[in-house]
């Protein structure tokens, strides 16, 4: 009897188009000043287990979420403002998702600077030896210290390539990322600092010598060239403390005060990685800056993304399942065998090597799969997924082919089949999550009319011309106007007035379209309208 009752309320809490507006609290500024946090190194062989299996487990046995998913009223995120976006932060600044930046600020990125300085030396002061791929960290003559990483000698230009794209457009969606550079390394030009040094015999160390140098060169080099083209990333500003996670807070910093699968930056961040399929998405590849007394939160390598895995080009499983899938794994078992994925059928085709596998045959936005579990991603609601896919649909193709041409490919027709699968990406992404809640936006009145803008239409997913919209205006009791339109505007009649408060109910009408109407609430104020928020449902 009380589930029956629970379910009432929530149902009819759904349906009432002339509840009151409940103001968002103010968020508080995160870049008040701290004591420095401590720094984290967590094991990524914990976080897989933790994330696959134990997280996995707990979901299960969340029955409040379970039954707020199961009735359509889930968890919101915490950090929206009163019309459902993301104030900037540490986290996230509002970029083109907000405002359209022009193609040299795409091309431009968080980028300060043009790239190490090749005109002296390259001081090597620690070298990575571990993996496929070395890599070095170096200070250039004019100071600055960069991470210098290698292209895959099978597929030259991929990582530092995907890697310079996705820089590009992660930072015009939003976030806080490096400023990496395409650069070019002549070997001639590099000495060593003692601070050099080379691991061996388990833990010890030793300095690293011209020899060990030249061996390392040859491993990236082997034909000797003059010029190598690398990757350099400028180290961030301020004192690494480790990556963040995704789940929880970080205790020692009183600015992060809300739990992080619960932020609407980082459950919307799926939308932004399904786009580029930036799979990658463990821990280890973020990272918490304290810098001018305050922590910033970044999101760092993009090697793994689009076409590219870092040391080889990408494949069909990638973005349609986790590492360790046990929802796949079951099904083999269950079908002892006998069902095949899709993506196990898939050809690898790679028409391009220097842009790796690009496909979009098997790709459904709301089915795509980081290689391990994410928990803020698990708990994507239609609200996150809208606000991602706001960012996304805001890149016109000229800001895609903008960011990829940064990518400095040789070969134009490769950065034409990459632009070509973005843009066909972004689309898919539009299509599908403009279908799925309604797509009015950017509300505002101006001589007495509300403004809104309709998203699938604007952004060109819908026609005109088969769309109708339903307003229907309710004060704190009862409707007491309804009309259809085909205009995104509503004349607020004089005869309103007389009410204190309004709350317009929209309703955005197309073929296959079935959404819920868009609420939003008006106060009037020495005789003018003022908008005092929306809500989206």
């Amino acid at each position: 009897m009380r589930i029956a009752i629970l379910i009432f309320a929530f149902l009819t809490l759904g349906c009432s188009s002339n509840r009151k507006f409940v103001a968002q609290k103010p968020i508080p500024s995160d870049t008040r000043k701290i004591e420095k946090p401590f720094s984290r190194d967590p094991s990524l062989s914990v976080e897989i287990i933790d994330k696959t299996f134990n997280y996995q487990l707990k979901q299960i046995f969340d029955f409040p979420r379970s039954f707020r998913k199961l009735v359509g009223e889930p968890y919101q995120s915490l950090n929206v403002d009163n019309f459902d976006n993301v104030p900037n932060s540490s986290w996230f600044t509002n970029r083109n998702g907000f405002q359209e930046m022009s193609l040299e600020e795409i091309r431009k990125g968080p980028n300060k600077a043009l790239g190490p300085d090749t005109t002296g030396t390259w001081k090597i002061v620690s070298v990575k030896t571990a993996g496929v791929t070395p890599g070095f960290t170096i200070v250039d003559s004019k100071g600055a210290k960069y991470v210098i990483k290698f292209d895959p000698l099978r597929f030259p230009e991929l990582a530092s390539g995907t890697e310079v794209v996705g820089t590009k457009l992660m930072f015009a969606a939003g976030y806080n990322v490096p400023e990496n550079y395409i650069a070019y390394l002549n070997p001639e030009k590099l000495v060593l600092s003692p601070e050099a040094k080379l691991n061996y015999k388990f833990d010890k160390k030793r300095p690293m010598t011209q020899e060990d140098l030249e061996v390392i060169l040859k491993k990236v080099n082997p034909n000797g060239e003059k010029r190598i083209r690398v990757l350099a990333s400028r180290f961030l500003s301020g004192i690494p403390i480790g990556p963040w996670t995704y789940t929880g807070t970080r205790k020692d910093d009183p600015n992060d005060i809300f739990s992080h699968e619960n932020r609407r930056e980082i459950r919307g961040l799926y939308i932004l990685c399904s786009w580029i399929n930036h799979a990658d998405m463990k821990e280890e590849n973020t990272l918490d800056m304290f810098d001018e007394g305050f922590v910033k939160h970044y999101l760092i390598d993009f090697g793994a993304s689009m076409g590219s895995n870092s040391t080889n080009v990408s494949n069909p499983r990638r973005g349609q399942a986790n590492s360790l899938d046990l929802k796949h794994s079951l099904i083999r078992l269950a079908t002892l065998g006998l069902y095949v994925f899709p993506y196990e059928r898939a050809e690898q085709k790679i028409i391009y090597p220097s842009v790796g596998y690009l496909e979009n045959d098997l790709f459904h936005p709301n089915k795509w799969n980081p290689m391990y579990p994410v928990p803020a991603f698990e708990n994507l609601t239609k609200q996150d997924a809208f606000w991602g896919t706001k960012i996304v649909t805001s890149f016109s193709d000229e800001q895609i082919q903008a960011a990829v041409l940064e990518g400095q490919f040789s070969d134009p027709n490769a950065a034409k089949y990459l632009e070509k699968f973005l843009i066909e990406r972004r689309d898919k992404i539009g299509n599908y999550w403009f279908s799925k809640i309604n797509p009015l936006d950017n509300f505002e009145i101006e001589n007495e009319t509300l403004h809104f803008e309709d998203l699938a239409f604007s952004r060109g997913f819908a026609k005109s011309e088969k769309t109708n919209y339903k307003v229907e205006v309710f004060n704190q009791k009862k409707l007491i106007s309804s009309q259809e339109t085909k205009e995104t505007s509503f004349r607020l009649l004089q005869k309103l007035k007389g009410q204190e408060k309004i709350t317009l109910s929209i309703l955005t009408k197309r073929k296959k379209l079935e959404v819920e109407p868009i609420r939003v609430y008006l106060k009037l104020e020495n005789s003018d309208w003022k908008i005092l928020g929306i809500e989206r449902e």
